[in-house]
């Protein structure tokens, strides 16, 4: 869809200590092998609840918004993004992030907006439709925040990627910002959600911590589709998903300044992003995602937030973000750095 008025008026991030990979290495946590195709430097490993980590992004989103002359009060929707464990079981952090960041009482619903890794372009979809279809809303707040922590295996809960634990923020406006929304579109794969689903039986209560690398076996050899299907099928829904934000921002691919994506492995970005894609990026974040790892549904907005908080951004930048996400969703947007 193409936007015309929404904007993102300010961020926020925080991380993890980081840890390297190296030492990861070292005591056969992490196989040589794996290191040298990721290239992965280090990761980000935090001993706060995603929840409290989401707070201090949004701290900082909310500041950053209010003197952009953003408009944040009890009106404003607040939502919130996660892969994984919160810290609390049946507990609703949207509504604890709510009173945090916006106070004791709210005229809206705090909701969880759960996407997966490809939580921060499904908020960002969900907070810009809302303030084009409530002119009582003057604000979307969006915090995301994961934290995989064992017994959870950051190494190999997905291969080609190295987790990270961060949290990420972003206030959604109209009539003017830092970043200015110009589409966002999305498509999903219905058919590849059985690679996270594998022939898992649906039970009564949790496992625990679940094998995803089996999953994925079993879903492979269920011979519903090959992997080269997989790819195939991943390729072409990238490949549209960005067509059509770039058509619709009206924006070639060779007018694009940033390129952002998910925060995976050398070999996974290149093979899932650059080569479908055909693009040369002039500028990535790549490098950041090597240090940080893939921090769930956070990457996109916290890259984004990297790129404004140190100033690397020149007025008019246009900025090509791709978001993923188990089941299998696919989406891309693009931003121009008009407010900077």
């Amino acid at each position: 869809m193409r936007f015309d008025n929404i904007w993102i008026a300010g961020t926020g991030g925080t991380l993890g200590e980081f840890e390297p990979v190296a030492a990861a290495v070292a005591d056969g946590r992490y196989s040589a092998e794996a290191a040298e195709s990721t290239g992965m430097i280090s990761y980000a490993r935090a001993t706060q609840a995603p929840p409290e980590m989401a707070v201090t992004a949004g701290r900082q989103a909310v500041k950053d918004a209010v003197e952009k002359g953003a408009r944040i009060d009890t009106d404003t929707v607040l939502l919130h993004s996660h892969g994984h464990f919160q810290g609390i079981d049946l507990w609703p952090a949207a509504c604890w992030i709510a009173r945090e960041l916006l106070g004791e009482h709210v005229d809206s619903t705090p909701t969880t907006v759960n996407a997966w890794s490809n939580g921060s372009l499904a908020a960002l979809d969900v907070a810009a439709s809302t303030l084009l279809a409530r002119p009582d809303v003057p604000s979307a707040l969006i915090t995301l925040a994961d934290r995989f922590a064992p017994p959870t295996d950051r190494f190999h809960t997905s291969p080609g990627m190295v987790f990270g634990d961060g949290a990420a923020a972003g206030v959604v406006t109209r009539d003017g910002g830092r970043l200015r929304l110009r589409s966002l579109v999305s498509r999903t794969d219905t058919v590849l959600e059985g690679l996270s689903r594998g022939a898992e039986p649906f039970r009564t209560s949790p496992e625990g911590q679940p094998d995803m690398r089996r999953r994925t076996r079993e879903f492979l050899a269920s011979g519903e589709v090959s992997l080269r299907d997989v790819h195939t099928r991943v390729a072409d829904c990238t490949r549209r998903v960005v067509a059509r934000a770039l058509d619709e921002a009206g924006v070639g691919a060779d007018g694009i300044d940033w390129f952002l994506t998910p925060f995976v492995g050398r070999t996974l970005y290149r093979e899932s992003f650059v080569r479908p894609l055909g693009i040369t990026p002039r500028n990535t974040v790549h490098e950041l995602g090597l240090t940080i790892g893939h921090l769930g549904p956070c990457d996109q907005m916290y890259g984004l937030d990297h790129l404004l908080r140190n100033d690397l951004l020149e007025r008019g930048d246009r900025i090509l973000v791709i978001g993923t996400g188990m089941g299998f969703t696919f989406s891309a947007a693009v931003l121009t750095a008009d407010g900077v």
